[in-house]
């Protein structure tokens, strides 16, 4: 499903803060001697063809048991289709991301961290989700970004503010978006 007429939606410039190097033997979320880097949307988006899939939240029921391992099986599937790689977002900070990659044992998607939900925001995707006390998290969606600019987006139904939904997870799948990238490659 893509929503809109996406050809001219460029990413806006944005800084990731990601953590490296912290080791984590007290264990949970907590890791020490590490630091923080920085990565720009150019370092992560230009001159490659990405799929990015963003979710509510990290250790959230529909996020970690279905969303982010779905991603990871399918991801030498994306690979064959010419996706350069592919990233998980989410309003959470690099400590949680990067506990939560580890305790699902992740190895190829790779966890960008929208600690203030400053990127979901300029992708028009952040939301409120009062009834579960999360505050300001990213609707469910997918997309394919092709040097810097939105190819394709697969946003999931009832965009609200006020947990008004039932976390639809249907558009966003990793078949969807392999579904699209295969009538892609048949119009090319």
């Amino acid at each position: 499903m893509n929503k809109w007429d996406i050809q001219d939606w460029k990413l806006k410039p944005h800084t990731f803060k990601f953590r490296t190097g912290d080791t984590d033997e007290i264990g949970g979320c907590s890791f020490i001697g590490g630091t923080w880097k920085d990565r720009t949307t150019d370092e992560l988006f230009k001159g490659k063809r990405i799929v990015m899939f963003s979710l509510p939240g990290a250790f959230t029921p529909t996020c970690t048991g279905e969303e982010l391992p779905s991603y990871e099986r399918n991801y030498q599937k994306f690979k064959d289709n010419g996706i350069d790689d592919v990233y998980c977002i989410s309003v959470n900070d690099a400590f949680v991301m990067n506990a939560w990659a580890r305790d699902l044992e992740i190895k190829n998607v790779k966890m960008i961290p929208d600690g203030c939900g400053t990127f979901t925001s300029n992708m028009g995707m952040l939301v409120a989700k009062p009834a579960q006390g999360f505050g300001m998290r990213s609707w469910r969606y997918a997309v394919i970004i092709n040097d810097g600019k939105v190819e394709a987006m697969f946003e999931e139904p009832g965009f609200n503010n006020f947990s008004d939904d039932d976390d639809p997870y249907e558009v966003s799948t990793p078949e969807n978006v392999m579904k699209y990238l295969n009538e892609y490659e048949q119009l090319v």
